[in-house]
């Protein structure tokens, strides 16, 4: 629970700083209205937009058919104990997370918090780390809160992507409550029999899958033409924009979304395992993502494909247009190369983890897991200097005071 306290201040200072900025106009372009570069950098801008609407509406597309599949296969394993179906709806999960992670790095206009441009939140709707209680959950079986009319608009600890690691890969019949919680405290943990704790889980899992997929059928709305249009919110941002006034006010909140590199990968799935920081021992692996499933290495994974795919291009092999393109545009080409190397060695360093997850890699080889954590801040380090000097972009205010 001081986890969730602490990540929600942190928010909550993000989203005063948001506000602050948004009146100010600081998202402006830093003054400029085309950001520096000339037309044909503007032209390049514009393109570069397009290809992120496209790149997003197709990611967003991929998972919208995951979580399908998801909430078919944990409706099924709902109707009974099967090992079959149990099976079926972890690699179900384990799909749809793949796809999640890609779109993690995407959090433009409806995925993105409210206080941002076009924010609607939807992402803290679908997965919501670190804002995640294991407690919760529990106390959500005993009550058979699940059941409720207002589920799927409960608190984001409740429910969504979490919520279902904890119900279809955790097997202990204990629970991480407190004596004063609700689940403890009335007796309805202790008299769940363990069948009937599993049968609860089951039904629990359905029940957010289809929260889930309702979420993502939302994202994928929000997008599309005829309905929430926000790809051509982002397409066309320049006067007359009400979300986008400019295209350097577009470009910053792509930027932006770009930084879940650095705080969310950079700083809290690896620096705090590592006991780099918020850690007072060698290393924290508590703090690792997905401690049910043991996915963290594979999340990093998808994020740098997610990454690379706003990057590079969002086509096969990383093709087509992307912050790259716009860098040799302005005639920085040297720091296109040096952007794109840099990522490829990220991904290297990942793949020279021989362990199939952090965890174990924490206990076997720490220094294999502190060499993806440096390969990585040479990415970020781009980010922050280099390329937001190139492109005049405004960092997020959620970097205010970090200095690694």
């Amino acid at each position: 629970m001081q986890r969730i306290r602490s990540e929600e201040s942190r928010r909550a200072g993000v989203l005063v700083l948001a506000a602050l900025t948004s009146l100010c106009a600081c998202k402006e372009g830093g003054g400029k209205p085309d950001g520096g570069g000339g037309p044909g950098a503007e032209a390049e801008r514009k393109e570069l937009l397009s290809a992120v609407s496209a790149c997003v509406r197709k990611s967003a597309g991929d998972f919208q058919a995951l979580a399908a599949q998801l909430e078919a296969a944990t409706g099924a394993l709902a109707t009974g104990p099967d090992a079959g179906r149990r099976e079926a709806a972890r690699e179900a999960y384990q799909r749809a997370m793949d796809a999640w992670q890609v779109l993690e790095v995407m959090q433009i206009g409806p995925a993105a918090l409210r206080s941002l441009p076009g924010g609607q939140e939807l992402r803290d709707n679908i997965y919501s780390w670190p804002l995640v209680s294991r407690c919760s959950l529990e106390e959500q079986l005993a009550a058979r809160g699940y059941e409720a009319s207002d589920f799927p608009t409960s608190l984001v600890s409740r429910r969504g992507l979490y919520a279902i690691e904890y119900l279809l890969f955790y097997e202990g019949s204990d629970t991480i409550c407190p004596p004063s919680s609700p689940a403890v405290s009335s007796g309805g943990w202790a008299a769940l029999s363990a069948d009937e704790l599993q049968a609860r889980k089951r039904a629990y899992a359905a029940a957010a899958a289809a929260a889930v997929r309702q979420r993502a059928d939302e994202l994928v709305d929000a997008w599309a033409a005829g309905k929430g249009n926000f790809a051509q919110t982002l397409e066309t941002a320049g006067p007359g924009n009400a979300v986008y006034p400019t295209s350097q006010a577009a470009l910053n909140s792509v930027s932006d979304a770009l930084f879940y590199v650095e705080k969310d990968v950079k700083d809290m799935k690896l620096a705090e395992p590592l006991g780099l920081r918020n850690c007072d021992a060698d290393t924290c692996p508590e703090s690792l993502e997905s401690s049910f499933a043991g996915r963290s290495k594979a999340n990093v994974r998808a994020n740098l494909v997610g990454f690379r795919r706003i990057i590079e291009g969002c086509g096969e092999g990383f093709a087509g247009k992307g912050f790259d393109d716009l860098l040799v545009a302005v005639g920085s080409e040297p720091l296109a190369v040096k952007l794109r190397e840099r990522v490829v060695a990220a991904e290297a360093a990942l793949g020279a983890v021989e362990e199939a997850d952090f965890r174990e890699a924490l206990v076997q080889d720490k220094a294999s897991v502190r060499a993806v954590y440096d390969a990585i801040k040479g990415v970020t380090d781009l980010l922050k200097t280099e390329l937001a000097t190139v492109l005049d972009l405004e960092l997020p205010q959620s970097l205010e005071g970090d200095n690694d």
